[in-house]
């Protein structure tokens, strides 16, 4: 997003001028003015909320979505982290938010579920080890029941962190959903 006084826009993609002829112009629309550092966007299942991560603030968004014209209203919280921040998430078959909650040297991160009713913690996927930056978390594999949580590696120490920056794969018993694709509409 563009930088304006230390804050982010998010914007939404499409493709206008679509003819015969031409695949048209990829068109950028602000609909966050402002947010400080977006690490994560996704959506529930049904499309209806926007859940979206500002890890400065140490928050989960929430925002109505409208899917006809890509717009956002009615900005809500989630879930507030009393220590981490919120990088990367998805959603579950049943709704819930997942969320890899990064603590930079501060102890081992985690990926915590969230109820997107309540915002309360439901689960808590520890990783096996020391390391403190995980950076996105998704449901994968044939039956979508694989939590796949990546890791960075940035300025640590290889000896304490000898893990970073690798991807963990980790049977939580729930199955994740398809992410839905750009349509350029």
């Amino acid at each position: 997003g563009d930088i304006e006084n230390n804050y982010m826009k998010v914007f939404k993609c499409k493709f206008s001028d679509k003819s015969e002829r031409s695949e048209g112009v990829l068109v950028h629309e602000a609909i966050v003015e402002k947010i400080q550092v977006t690490n994560s966007i996704c959506w529930s299942t049904d499309g209806k909320t926007m859940y979206l991560a500002d890890s400065p603030t140490k928050t989960i968004f929430t925002h109505d979505y409208d899917q006809e014209n890509g717009t956002v209203s009615n900005r809500g919280i989630l879930h507030e982290f009393e220590m981490g921040v919120p990088d990367g998430s998805c959603t579950d078959s049943n709704g819930n938010v997942w969320n890899a909650m990064r603590r930079n040297g501060a102890g081992p991160s985690k990926v915590q579920c969230i109820d997107a009713s309540t915002g309360e913690v439901l689960f808590t996927a520890n990783v096996p080890d020391s390391t403190s930056q995980l950076t996105c978390c998704c449901f994968g594999g044939p039956n979508l029941d694989i939590l796949f949580i990546s890791s960075a590696h940035i300025n640590r120490d290889r000896e304490k962190e000898p893990y970073g920056g690798c991807v963990y794969a980790v049977k939580v018993g729930i199955k994740g959903c398809l992410e839905k694709r750009f349509r350029g509409e």
